[in-house]
């Protein structure tokens, strides 16, 4: 498997239960502003060849080069923003307690902790910022300006960084940095011209957008032949990490008065240049000092597994097992053995330094099985990696739908864009694949008519396949609920109105439609309206039904004209497209939680009034109206229909007790 950033990130997602993808966003892939476990088509079993996708990190980085703000952040604007829109979740201090994050299925990161904010690369945090994380239930901010985004990305990275630390930093610019790189860091300093290549201009907002602060720390710790020299032994940790923070400062932690009295200060107090004192400069009276952080050790251990298989079925003892680790978006452990006898398998004399992500997989039945991802916290950790492989089957009838989410948006008078999310779930305990190598294991139809098919994580040709009425998945699906996702659009031909007729080709038990209000009208006797729903500052209009089952149709009448609702997912190219999709993706997620409690809901009403028809005693309503308070304090109801059923349940127990 080759090392990639996409193409780890592609295999672990697809390989791994999808509630341990947490520690993949803080190790792997340095988002750690991420908020929020929902993913729209990201736990899809990866097609044959898919290890294969390589992105390189230099592609990525040159991407990154792109992104960054045309006029320096401002910090004090961002913390405004912040407190509005991050500290509800993340805290108002970035500690990742704020009042909101109890609520979400996952921890939300600590944006004040250095070793996630050390990770962030500034231009990821503003993409995050606009798209959202929706693995992780963070909403994008459209409302934001692109200013304003960078703002709140320049004080979410201020979070983590004190300003002794930056002082100090600034002080020991000023000994080691100034003569080449100059007193303000643009790379004018007095032996700038000597030298081979000119210095970097630290101050270019477009290099501080693309650089973390381990991107800064490794090339203060191994230099930038040929000018650079390496610092590794010329300064401690302690005194390496300040020097990062007061170059992260020149361009997005503090406002340009705060830089300026930082190096007016440093340049009064600095040593002569060339004077390496090797401890770290005293702090303000009053200010401790930033900790110290220990230097990663190499200590060896040992790495352990254990196969079994999930269908019931034997475990081949030739199974070839794989292990990988990784620091901060790099593969640098690469190992294999051959299962044990008892299904056992072991690594020896691996090198488990703190924070490294671990994972384990294997091949069977021409499917990739992982582990999950194992984090060493210590040189002496002990890590288990243990492996769940699942026999085969080929008949496709074990896939349900759980949910059917559509979207329709019209990008002109004469062309609907109709947006599809199928959440699926494999109900055997067989991984399904194909009956031949290249065939669907999966077939999806599309109505009549439809045209420009276009997918999230794939095109026509290679992992999607056309079929005669519509397309085929060639991905294997492993067993799980809801764990299989695919999401794709495609257009219709539009005049004023359209009749839409959805053949149903995979047992559906629940349809959810939305539409920005203000702009199409949807008719169907399969749905009901369910009134008005705000996802970030978007009005949506939600519609749902179910129960479809194999060889029926889902008839939809669209009506309504362009240009109403000031959204659109319009775009000529397939990136706009993923930007649209995952902005439109958001609004999946809150019509996926409103549709979980009103089901819920439903069913609850149901139990009670089954038990109450079997029993109208005080008990019975009693301990409905407990089942009430649980689902209500744990997040599943309303405070208006838990205020409403409360109600009803009381009047109910007042007049039995006035019978009595």
């Amino acid at each position: 498997m080759k090392a990639s950033i996409l193409g780890i990130r592609q295999f672990l997602m697809h390989s791994l239960p999808h509630r341990k993808l947490l520690w993949l966003g803080v190790f792997l892939l340095a988002v750690g502003v991420a908020g929020c476990s929902f993913s729209l088509a990201a736990d899809v079993t990866p097609p044959p060849g898919a290890s294969d996708i390589t992105i390189s990190r230099t592609q990525i980085a040159s991407s990154l080069q792109d992104i960054y703000p045309l006029v320096p952040p401002d910090v004090n604007n961002g913390k405004a923003i912040y407190e509005e829109k991050c500290a509800p979740c993340h805290g108002i201090y970035g500690d990742g307690d704020g009042p909101r994050a109890a609520q979400l299925p996952n921890p939300v990161p600590a944006l004040s902790n250095p070793e996630v904010a050390r990770q962030a690369v500034p231009a990821r945090w503003y993409l995050i910022v606009t798209n959202g994380n929706l693995e992780r239930f963070m909403p994008p901010f459209p409302s934001l300006s692109d200013s304003q985004r960078w703002d709140v990305v320049a004080y979410a990275l201020s979070l983590s960084t004190s300003a002794a630390a930056i002082e100090q930093g600034a002080q020991l610019y000023q000994t080691h940095c100034v003569a080449c790189h100059g007193v303000e860091g643009k790379g004018d300093g007095p032996q700038a011209n000597s030298l081979s290549k000119p210095p970097t201009n630290l101050t270019d907002l477009a290099f501080g957008a693309s650089k973390s602060g381990f991107d800064l720390y490794s090339s203060l710790v191994l230099g930038m032949p040929p000018a650079m020299p390496a610092f590794g032994e010329k300064l401690t940790d302690e005194q390496r990490w300040a020097i990062v923070a007061y170059l992260q400062s020149l361009t997005f932690t503090l406002p340009p008065e705060a830089i300026q009295n930082a190096n007016t200060q440093a340049t009064l107090t600095a040593p002569v240049p060339g004077e390496v004192s090797g401890t770290a400069l005293p702090t303000p009276e009053g200010t401790p000092a930033p900790t110290s952080q220990e230097k990663p050790t190499n200590g060896k251990g040992l790495i352990t597994g254990r196969v079994s298989n999930g269908s019931g079925g034997d475990v081949p003892a030739s199974l070839v097992i794989t292990l990988e680790g990784y620091d901060n978006f790099e593969q640098v452990i690469t190992a294999t053995t051959t299962l044990k006898s008892d299904s056992t398998f072991s690594f020896e004399n691996i090198e488990l330094q703190e924070g490294r992500v671990f994972v384990a997989y294997t091949e069977y039945g021409g499917t990739t099985y992982a582990s999950d991802v194992a984090v060493a916290t210590s040189p002496d950790t002990e890590l288990n990696l243990p492996i769940i492989i699942y026999d085969t089957t080929t008949d496709p009838s074990v896939i349900k739908c759980d949910r059917l989410h559509l979207f329709f948006d019209l990008l002109d008078e004469n062309t609907l864009r109709v947006v599809q999310l199928y959440i699926m779930s494999n109900t055997s305990n067989k991984t399904l694949v194909a009956e031949q190598a290249g065939q669907p294991t999966v077939r999806f139809k599309l109505p009549v008519g439809s045209s420009n098919l276009q997918f999230q994580d794939g095109v026509l040709g290679e992992r999607y396949i056309s079929t005669p009425d519509g397309f085929g998945d060639t991905a294997s699906i492993r067993p799980g609920a809801g764990n299989y996702q695919v999401l794709f659009s495609f257009t219709m031909p539009y005049n004023r109105k359209l009749d839409l007729v959805q053949p149903v080709s995979i047992p559906i038990d629940a349809v959810v439609v939305l539409v920005p209000e203000g702009s199409l009208k949807v008719r169907s006797a399969s749905l009901r309206d369910d009134g008005k729903r705000d996802a970030e500052g978007t009005i949506y209009h939600l519609y749902s039904g179910g129960n479809l089952s194999v060889g029926e149709e889902l008839r939809i009448t669209i009506s309504g004209q362009p240009g109403a609702s000031g959204f659109s997912l319009s775009g000529g190219s397939r990136e706009s497209l993923m930007v649209g999709l995952i902005v439109f993706g958001l609004a999946f997620i809150f019509a996926g939680i409103w549709f979980y409690r009103h089901t819920r809901l439903q069913e609850l009403e149901e139990e009670e009034e089954q038990a109450l028809n079997a029993a109208e005693s005080e008990e019975a309503i009693m301990d409905a109206i407990i089942a009430l308070d649980d689902l209500y304090q744990s997040g599943g109801l309303s405070e208006e229909a838990y205020q409403a059923r409360r109600a009803e349940l009381k009047g109910k127990l007042k007049a039995l007790r006035g019978k009595s």
